[in-house]
């Protein structure tokens, strides 16, 4: 773009939905509407431009989130195509992280599902401006109503609707009416929906439509005096002031416009390039960017202005065998150019920015210079890493970094040959630092790699990267689950330390009390000693201790969360007492805790839905029921039903193929972990045995 930049005219917006919902499909038909490409590809053909990996057009579905800029009404559109499927929720995270709006996307037919919901409490976690696309509406069976008001009951929205659909007596999709101009809009197909035209609304929808702007000006009126004025004299509501209305609730309220269409069958897809462009916001809309100063505690601030010091967060890193590592880098303030010095403030060191891009899914348009609110991708001269913050070496800034979940599935992995090993591990680590939810690890008791991730599906991806993409063959073993223990009761004890190390004397006295916490409370430390009685060091030294023994419990060899420890009494020898000795004795504390407590083995457990044909609903739930499922709800949609449940993931590999099996390949499930729970104590007793111990 030259120079200037209005940044007024900027949007960065994600795609974001539950699998199958469209999400790539729109993107295309946005590619196409905006000139992007001349072509639009489809998924079910393998020919995408924003899903451009082989494995992505095999599978039909997205995996790594794509950018692109597009332009749209003189304004410039920054897309991040994210995924649907539950195994790479990672990729939604960090692109939330760094954007300024969302397009949520619905199927018309199956509603608000499990991910949608996920996806969604996480744009309410960054407090992201979102617009709602129903799409599907073509389909026999869709019901906007309802999804509409699924939006609204399920995930708490204030839903605003802005198009209603319009349809012949036999419920083929004809267009969709615009409520705020109260015209039907239908969309040419030999133009492939690029042509479109305003006709006067039909009297076989006109009531219903008209009964949905009623709604939408009710809901309007509650923010806005001059609507509630209009609406109640019965005077016609200008557009242009519910468009200004609409901007303000969405931007400060959170309100959700919602459109809808099909994007498949090219209608409804020009009024979301619209709706982005008049209710999303531009970086100017949103509050600076915050950080910290390299102290750790001055609060510093960035505006989006190119005259501020120059910071950026990288949000993704795209690795490839024989390039060098892209960047995806959202710029929040300040302007960057090719063979400008910056600072790595998370890891202290210095690169020069070699090259600069605008990006296009797996293509990419060289930069000379880019400005604060855009995203962009970066090539620097040192290694850098998802999370990391690049800034004026002058003005440091240190931005929060992006959290990421543990993995909760392992495989072992081995190279064909020893020789091979070497290449195997390489490719594995430019696997983790692009994904930061794929660990790689040894096995110490039997020497093996392990690599872990967020699912089957996800290690799958992966680990076929590292064989086509790397060209390094491997063998790989069967999943393994991430077990954890928690301590099963209260217990009070005493550890004393003293020893003679390296011939002085070390000595410690404490007496702690363990409490296990509910599911999901990780681990708090309290000391109830006052600092007279013992120095804050030696205080800190044994929380030290305790966390690290929570690293492997010595009754079954797992991590150990869920528990909280308090410091009650302490007792130090002038002379004799060390930091050292009181981390071993709080070591020494919480496994006596554990062995004389007893523990509970917690396994993770994943939650969400099952869609199946009603005919195979009885199957589908005896499965379950072998699996230790728990079924929470059961919903008809015409011909399907939606199981909501909960699995063990230890009983969730394989389920893939013989759910397809138990329904001739038409039922779906999307799986999430979701949080530990206690395994019942045979199986317990089973899993420790097989480790070697109990």
């Amino acid at each position: 773009m030259a120079d200037p930049y209005d940044i007024r005219k900027v949007r960065n917006i994600g795609i974001i939905a539950h699998i199958d919902a469209g999400k790539t499909t729109l993107t295309e038909r946005i590619l196409f509407y905006t000139g992007k490409i001349h072509k639009m590809g489809e998924v079910h053909e393998g020919t995408t431009e924003m899903d451009w990996m082989d494995q992505e057009r095999e599978r039909g579905i997205t995996i790594t989130a794509a950018a692109t800029t597009v332009f749209w009404r003189n304004h410039q559109i920054n897309i991040v195509d994210t995924p649907g499927h539950v195994d790479f929720t990672v990729e939604v995270e960090r692109s939330l992280r760094v954007l300024d709006g969302a397009i949520v996307i619905f199927s018309g037919v199956e509603g608000v599902e499990s991910q949608s919901e996920t996806v969604w409490r996480q744009a309410d976690r960054y407090r992201v401006p979102r617009i709602a696309f129903i799409n599907k509406l073509d389909r026999t069976e869709a019901d906007f109503a309802r999804a509409f008001a699924d939006i609204r009951e399920k995930l708490g929205a204030v839903a605003l609707p802005l198009v209603y659909p319009w349809r012949d007596k036999d419920g083929n999709l004809l267009g969709m009416i615009d409520l705020l101009r109260f015209q039907a809009i239908r969309w040419d197909q030999e133009s492939q929906g690029r042509n479109f035209q305003y006709l006067p609304v039909p009297r076989e929808v006109e009531g219903e439509a008209r009964a949905w702007r009623e709604r939408l000006y009710e809901t309007l009126s509650e923010a806005s005096d001059e609507i509630a004025l209009r609406y109640l004299e019965g005077q016609e509501i200008p557009p242009e002031l519910a468009l200004r209305v609409l901007r303000e609730v969405t931007l400060s309220k959170l309100w959700v416009p919602v459109l809808g269409g099909s994007a498949y069958e090219k209608i409804g897809v020009q009024p979301v390039l619209d709706a982005i462009v008049d209710f999303l916001p531009s970086p100017l809309d949103i509050p600076p960017a915050k950080g910290l100063a390299l102290d750790g505690k001055t609060e510093e601030i960035r505006k989006p202005l190119p005259d501020e010091p120059f910071s950026a967060l990288v949000f993704k890193v795209f690795t490839d065998p024989y390039a060098d590592r892209l960047l995806y880098t959202r710029i929040y303030s300040g302007t960057i150019e090719e063979g400008q010095t910056v600072l790595n403030a998370t890891q202290g060191t210095r690169a020069r920015v070699t090259r600069l891009f605008r990006l296009h899914a797996n293509k990419r348009e060289q930069m000379g210079k880019a400005w604060a609110g855009d995203i962009v991708g970066l090539i620097l001269s040192v290694p850098a890493y998802t999370g990391n913050t690049i800034c004026d070496p002058d003005h440091p800034i240190l931005f929060e970094p992006i959290a990421f979940p543990e993995p909760v599935v392992f495989l072992a992995v081995e190279p064909r040959s020893e020789k091979e090993e070497p290449a195997l591990r390489e490719a594995l680590a430019k696997l983790c630092q692009e994904d930061p939810t794929f660990r790689v690890q040894d096995d110490e008791t039997t020497g093996q790699i392990l690599v872990g991730g967020m699912g089957e599906l996800h290690l799958e991806v992966l680990l076929r990267r590292v064989r086509d993409e790397f060209k390094v063959p491997h063998r790989v073993g069967k999943p393994i689950v991430v077990y954890k223990e928690t301590l099963a009761k209260a217990i009070e004890v005493e550890e004393e330390f003293e020893k003679t190390v390296g011939g002085k004397p070390q000595y410690a006295w404490i007496r702690m009390r363990f409490e296990p916490l509910p599911r999901g409370g990780g681990f708090e430390f309290h000391s109830a000693v006052p600092e007279e009685v013992l120095p804050k060091a030696f205080v800190e030294a044994v929380r030290r201790g305790v966390q690290g023994a929570l690293a492997a419990s010595p009754v079954g060899g797992f991590p150990v969360t869920d528990i909280r420890a308090i410091l009650v009494e302490g007792k130090f020898h002038p002379v004799e007492s060390t930091e050292v000795a009181f981390e071993a004795a709080g070591t020494q504390a919480l496994r006596r805790a554990l062995e004389e407590g007893g523990v509970l083995l917690l396994e993770p457990v994943a939650e969400g839905d099952i869609i199946t044909p009603s005919e195979y609903l009885g199957e589908v739930v005896s499965d379950l029921g072998r699996r230790r499922g728990e079924i929470r709800a059961i919903q008809t949609r015409g011909t399907v039903d939606i199981i909501r449940c909960t699995l063990p993931v230890v009983e969730t590999f394989g389920y893939a193929t013989q759910l397809r099996s138990l329904t001739q390949g038409r039922a779906v499930h999307t799986l999430r972990v979701a949080r530990y729970e206690v395994v019942p104590e045979d199986l317990a007793r089973e899993v420790l045995r097989s480790r070697g111990y109990g």
